[in-house]
């Protein structure tokens, strides 16, 4: 069996595209909108990688208790969660900065990401644990990481932004649904209450098929509307759709690369979305 509070299995980097996609798509639609500060632009990216690693390396903390662990493993979840707390701090100054840059609506919007991606699983918030997990980071790690790396760099907002945001959002979400799909008999066994254990494993494999739908669905409406000068990229990640797919109906051991896969997934959909973006010098909003 996998050791995941190893460090590097611990950082989990398949989730890494769900940072580094939402931040450079905030940043992607501000630079096309005549935002082109490029070293803030790679700020955001830094910073929501290290929010990413943070919310990873603390996850295994509150399920100490509830999993089977030897004495080994359980120093090196909180050593990961030291580390966690330290790369949360960073956030936290670095947010800081820039918040000096665009001022106090950006402070309230940078205290709910963090409350948020403490609450994942800490303290006695822990959405993770009230089934709750799939629905916020839809908002939290995509939604407002998306939006607050756009205002960061252009100093405002539109609605077409949120419009934007919804397919990379629903990835973000999709991407966690295959993590508890992968988990599903472990989080049983030992009491995690993930919305996969809350809603049954079939209702999660047809929440998984309807989510991915929704994703190109919302893609060819939002060429519908003007907002995406082309969908012939996004034709692209059919190709990689399948693989994740196929496994959904297998059992334990072949769901372990369920996350990866549909971490793949997704940065070649949000490569071929960005790079559609940038064919046009400047979008309808």
């Amino acid at each position: 069996m996998v050791d995941k509070t190893r460090f590097i299995r611990a950082l989990r980097p398949f989730s890494f595209v769900v940072a580094v996609s939402s931040c450079l798509l905030g940043v992607v639609l501000a630079y096309v909108d005549g935002a082109q500060n490029i070293y803030l632009g790679a700020l955001l990216v830094v910073t929501g990688l290290i929010l990413q690693s943070a919310v990873n390396l603390i996850n295994d903390y509150s399920d100490r208790e509830n999993r089977e662990y030897s004495t080994e493993q359980r120093e090196r979840i909180i050593r990961n969660m030291k580390i966690g707390r330290a790369l949360f701090l960073m956030v936290v100054v670095l947010g800081l900065y820039m918040v000096s840059i665009r001022g106090l609506p950006l402070l309230a919007l940078g205290l709910v990401g963090i409350l948020g991606a403490w609450g994942y699983t800490c303290g006695t918030i822990n959405y993770k644990q009230r089934g709750l997990g799939v629905v916020l980071v839809f908002f939290l790690m995509g939604v407002m990481m998306i939006g607050g790396c756009y205002y960061t760099m252009s100093g405002n907002y539109q609605w077409s932004i949120f419009w934007l945001s919804i397919p990379f959002s629903l990835f973000t979400s999709l991407l966690l649904l295959a993590n508890e799909l992968r988990d599903f008999e472990e989080d049983s066994k030992n009491g995690i209450a993930t919305l996969t254990v809350r809603i049954g494993f079939n209702h999660s494999i047809k929440l998984y098929g309807v989510m991915l739908s929704l994703i190109y669905i919302s893609s060819l409406l939002l060429y519908w509307q003007g907002m995406l000068s082309t969908v012939l990229l996004l034709l692209i990640p059919l190709i990689a759709t399948p693989a994740p797919l196929r496994l959904l109906h297998r059992g334990p051991d072949s769901r372990k690369v369920l996350p990866q896969l549909t971490g793949r997934l997704y940065f070649v959909y949000s490569a071929a979305f960005l790079v559609t973006l940038m064919i046009e010098p400047s979008l309808p909003i």
